[in-house]
């Protein structure tokens, strides 16, 4: 052996923690080593134990799991009411979709039925937006929140021309947020459609709670 590795040797045993310790008979380490296989096992393998049976090794690494999904879930929360806003602070192109006010002719004075989540449903799109510009005829709404169908990032919809409105459309004003219904192209009318209140609001909660 040479003096580098005697000197390495005596390097070891001057740091090591146990020098001062009799060294452990085979029986002990038979014993140690058992054990440690034992845990191992007992962590890696399926327990057909119910909740109230498990003890508290076997749950602990659901308790972890728990941990770990629980923020995870949150994110993924986060995640899905950014999905509007993120593309477009990035600067990617908004999609744009075009839907035209009801037309009066077509709804008679009293032929609307009564607003109700039930109406809601049978319209192929619904969802909330924001009056981001109105430039003569018309109106872009910015899309914040999708209840319904395909809606793209922002819609584009004529105005209500000034004291020509019979009550079916819609009028918006700047800055504006509304609840917009829409079949086949057409805004949906007799008020299903309007203005973000706590009373429309409360029939779109009922009808797209899930």
């Amino acid at each position: 052996m040479h003096d580098d590795d005697r000197d390495l040797r005596a390097l070891l045993r001057s740091v090591d923690p146990a020098q001062h310790h009799a060294p452990l008979d085979s029986h002990r380490i038979e014993q140690m080593m058992e054990h440690t296989m034992n845990d191992t096992a007992s962590q890696s393998a399926p327990t057909a134990a119910t909740p109230a049976a498990a003890s508290p090794a076997a749950a602990s690494p659901t308790a972890r799991a728990r941990r770990v999904w629980i923020p995870i879930a949150g994110v993924a929360a986060a995640a899905a009411a950014a999905a509007i806003a993120i593309p477009l602070a990035l600067g990617g192109t908004p999609s744009v979709m075009a839907l035209e006010q009801p037309v009066g002719e077509s709804l008679a004075a009293g032929s609307c039925l009564v607003i109700s989540a039930e109406s809601l449903l049978a319209e192929e799109l619904a969802f909330a937006g924001r009056v981001l510009s109105v430039e003569g005829d018309t109106v872009v709404l910015e899309v914040t929140e999708r209840f319904a169908g395909e809606v793209a990032d922002r819609v584009e919809v004529p105005q209500v021309v000034a004291g020509s409105d019979d009550g079916s459309g819609v009028p918006f004003e700047a800055d504006g947020t509304y609840l917009v219904a829409a079949t086949d192209g057409t805004i949906a009318g007799c008020g299903l459609s309007g203005v973000d209140d706590a009373g429309l609001r409360a029939i779109y909660d009922e009808a797209f709670a899930g």
